[in-house]
């Protein structure tokens, strides 16, 4: 990075600059010309991501020659920069584009508020990005609210679904409960600290270890939110069925992505190796929550729900990989970090992929519930094989990219001593994966409604998206050496 302080800040905060201006830029546009077509708006949000996604490469080439990755640490880590803020923000500009290249269904349906729906997944990706560059307290929560609201009013957007709206408020309204305990626990902490830098909380664990154990209680409890975890997990099922294909697929993905950015900095960046007690906390959630989630998921009979508890399994398996960078059984360098960063982009391909698949059948006519999917082999195979792919990559079977971005977490939480983490979450895995069985047997061995569809009533570039989602989802685990090159370039401040 520069020497010059303020072109360092400048050079920092442009990719969540570019982002914030053209998602005010498509809001003013809509209310100043509602008449325009939806994809203007498209693509004005494409043309954001892209140079975002730029100024991110621009940032990069500057800290090339500093050591540890990290090219600008200041106002008490209110401002982080460095190859983890880089990586997460070009991966979740990535998310964004292939949301935005799949929405043209989506967009027929919401004419009007296009320039709505735009604004804010550029604003949900503006915020993930500023999670992966927080340590402060005050900026952090700021930031993580901002993507819960944003989230929430993606899935508002579909007037026409009292289910959808009412979805949305629940949302907020659960959101808020978990803000009020992360609150809590971070006002805590600074009492206790005197400083909003998480970095501080490990040095006065001694002096108040009651009030440090509480306020990092409600830290973790607060933050299970966004991850869609144990006692805050219920907005994804209500994400998933409620809304469209589209804008459910985002939601679910940036949740994936934020949650584990966040997790990566509140945990490694912020409370570090001397305070161990979080991190008994999240095996406690973790667990609990992969085994809720397994139970769950094998008892569903509608494919959305399914989803729901998959992305939820998914989560945990993540933040296994935030706390596998403490311990040092097998004593080897914890990479953990690494395995969190490969495995957000797999989920997220993976995540992408089924709803991808599964808003082209919803635009066929075709219902989320296993029964409407009884005999879908014999109608329509390469539809059925879509969705197997995208669903068999989802819960990690091999040799599909899932598969190896759980084998990479695993291995990392056997070095740093969690065994029998690993045992429980491979335990909820196996009922994951018999939930798919069950759905790939019902539509390739089963007989069901014989009436024809089309799946040509989702536009071409839609399917082509979906299409690419899951070859993606194959290619990754076959390829899979130079992402995780990538992963550990990025994971290089934490380690």
């Amino acid at each position: 990075m520069p020497g010059n302080l303020g072109l360092a800040v400048a050079v920092a905060v442009l990719p969540d600059t570019i982002l914030v201006v053209l998602a005010g830029a498509c809001a003013l546009l809509g209310v100043l010309r509602p008449r325009q077509r939806p994809t203007l708006y498209r693509w004005i949000a494409c043309i954001a991501l892209a140079g975002a996604v730029a100024a991110s490469g621009s940032e990069l080439w500057g800290m090339r020659r500093l050591p540890g990755g990290v090219g600008l640490d200041t106002f008490g880590g209110g401002l982080v920069a460095d190859h983890l803020s880089v990586y997460v923000t070009i991966a979740a500009c990535s998310f964004a584009f292939i949301v935005c290249l799949s929405s043209d269904a989506y967009l027929r349906r919401i004419r009007s508020r296009a320039s709505g729906f735009f604004a804010l997944v550029l604003m949900s990706t503006a915020s993930v990005s500023v999670l992966a560059g927080e340590r402060n307290m005050v900026t952090f929560f700021v930031a993580l609210q901002a993507l819960v609201v944003c989230l929430a009013l993606i899935g508002a957007l579909t007037k026409t679904r009292d289910d959808s709206v009412e979805a949305s408020f629940k949302t907020l309204l659960e959101g808020g409960i978990a803000a009020a305990v992360l609150l809590y626990g971070f006002a805590i902490l600074y009492g206790v600290t005197g400083s909003v830098d998480l970095s501080t909380v490990a040095a006065s664990a001694a002096h108040a270890p009651l009030l440090v154990a509480l306020g990092s209680t409600l830290v973790v409890l607060g933050l299970t939110f966004a991850s869609g975890l144990i006692p805050f997990r219920r907005w994804l099922r209500r994400a998933s069925e409620h809304t469209p294909a589209t804008p459910a697929g985002f939601v679910l993905t940036m949740g994936l992505a934020g949650g584990g950015a966040g997790w990566l900095r509140i945990g490694v960046s912020g409370f570090g190796t001397n305070f161990r007690l979080w991190v008994t906390i999240t095996a406690v959630v973790v667990a609990v929550s992969s085994l809720y989630a397994g139970l769950a998921c094998l008892r569903e009979t509608n494919v959305r729900r399914m989803v729901a508890h998959a992305a939820s399994a998914q989560s945990a398996v993540l933040v296994l990989g935030v706390i596998s960078y403490f311990g040092n059984a097998g004593k080897v360098a914890p990479q953990g970090p690494v395995a969190v960063l490969f495995a957000i982009a797999i989920f997220a391909v993976g995540l992408l992929a089924v709803f991808a698949v599964l808003g082209m059948l919803e635009n066929a006519g075709v219902g989320a519930e296993v029964d409407d999917l009884r005999g879908l082999g014999q109608r329509s195979a390469p539809s059925a094989l879509l969705l197997t792919v995208s669903l068999a990559s989802l819960v990690g079977l091999p040799p599909l990219a899932g598969f190896f971005a759980r084998l990479f977490v695993f291995e990392a939480a056997v070095d740093s001593g969690f065994g029998w983490l690993v045992l429980l979450v491979l335990a909820s895995n196996v009922l994951l994966v018999v939930a798919v069985a069950r759905v790939a047997t019902a539509m390739f061995a089963e007989t069901g409604d014989e009436r024809p569809f089309t799946v040509r009533a989702t536009p071409p570039l839609s399917r082509t998206v979906a299409i690419a989602c899951c070859a993606l989802a194959f290619l990754l685990g076959v390829i899979a050496q130079p992402l995780l090159a990538l992963a550990s370039g990025g994971a290089s401040p934490l380690l």
